[in-house]
């Protein structure tokens, strides 16, 4: 009897690939079909083409804001329409936040979430000596504080995390960044967030421009010069004893309101197995399993009941428990076909601001006549 092997490919970090090794291994036993998993780069999971990588794959991890390019091209399967209803319900229904409808566009479920993040904040509790921020002004006022004695406020500034960042303060002030916007951002909005990013920029670590979230917090774990971070994609590994040489603690972003990020399974509609594809996604997907296997193996589950679990919670210093109220607030990017390129301009743009510096109008006047002519609205 011929075996099913399927060919699946995530992004590159012990998050996102050890638990999906994990219960590959632990489904081939029970089912017997074998999911081989590759990985790409942090930014090609937020950057690559859908359709490209549906060419080559069975099973996709993927970022929310390709839902549109999903239902355009229809390069991976809807799943509403192949999923068990009461299965289908269930995931729904322990969804954390809005990861579940994050992947539902045009009517359709492209995704399922089997991983769930969002920018939030962290501190070394064995560093910070004050109450954790809980508004920009006083993340301002401990980063001035803590320059005196050669530490740092740290944040994840490279061009991904510009963008994010851009994104999660301008949701945060009142001008979220939406489709079918008639405009970008409200312009005094806009001033206000790229400006308070310069001040970013000049007040906290100076690698700060440089790093994504995973270099962020390797140095917060490795080294004692930054105490607290106000707001990067969270990772519960690095909340985990041992994953790096100190722990670090999250808790809410300032504010209360960020982007979200996390990671859905995708089944490509060149699959030669289909149903086996998609068993294998819901099974992942499933409670049993995230708060198990899956978050056992540095997963970061992306079901409620793994996010409430007291014995999951005790083995990330709990982290799920102290981000909850973030991430039940977080906002969803947009997911029209052409967002994805859009928010890789975006990105670029706002790094290169920080870099080069420039007129804030300017800055803006360009990403808000891109963003119409890109087909926004």
């Amino acid at each position: 009897m011929n075996v099913i092997t399927l060919n699946g490919i995530t992004w590159d970090h012990p998050r996102g690939f050890d638990p999906l090794v994990a219960t590959s291994e632990e489904y081939s036993r029970l089912r017997g079909a074998n999911v081989k998993w590759k990985k790409r780069s942090l930014k090609d999971f937020g950057d690559q083409s859908l359709e490209d990588l549906a060419s080559q794959f069975d099973l996709l991890i993927m970022d929310h804001p390709h839902s549109g390019v999903a239902a355009e091209t229809g390069c991976v399967l809807s799943l509403d329409e192949f999923l068990d209803p009461s299965i289908y319900q269930a995931l729904k229904s322990q969804s954390t936040g809005p990861s579940f409808e994050s992947y539902n566009y045009a009517g359709h479920q492209w995704a399922l979430p089997v991983d769930a993040a969002f920018q939030s904040a962290c501190y070394r509790a064995d560093l910070l000596n004050v109450q954790v921020p809980t508004n920009w002004d006083e993340v301002f006022q401990l980063a001035a504080e803590l320059n005196k004695n050669e530490q740092y406020v740290g944040m994840a500034l490279c061009p991904t995390d510009c963008l994010c960042t851009f994104l999660s303060l301008t949701a945060q002030f009142g001008s979220p960044i939406k489709e079918g916007n008639s405009v970008l951002v409200d312009e005094r909005t806009g001033s206000k967030v790229l400006e308070m990013m310069a001040r970013m920029r000049d007040a906290f670590h100076p690698m700060s421009p440089e790093w994504n979230p995973i270099q962020l917090y390797d140095h917060m774990a490795e080294n004692d010069d930054i105490v607290y971070s106000p707001l990067a994609f969270n990772y519960s590994n690095y909340s985990r004893k041992n994953f790096r040489k100190k722990l670090l603690t999250y808790t809410n972003a300032p504010g209360n309101i960020a982007v979200l990020g996390g990671a859905g399974i995708a089944v490509s509609s060149n699959c030669q197995y289909p149903q086996e594809a998609i068993d294998y996604a819901a099974w992942i997907c499933s409670a049993d399993v995230q708060k198990s296997i899956y978050v056992n193996h540095d997963g970061q589950p992306a079901n409620i009941l793994a996010w409430e679990d007291p014995v999951v919670n005790k083995m990330v210093n709990d982290f799920f428990r102290n981000t909850r109220n973030t991430l039940d607030n977080a906002y969803v990017r947009p997911r029209y076909s052409g967002w994805p390129k859009f928010q890789e301009l975006l990105g670029e743009t706002i790094h290169s601001y920080l870099h080069a510096g420039g007129e804030v109008n300017v800055v803006l006047d360009k990403l808000g006549r891109t963003f119409i002519e890109m087909g926004a609205s």
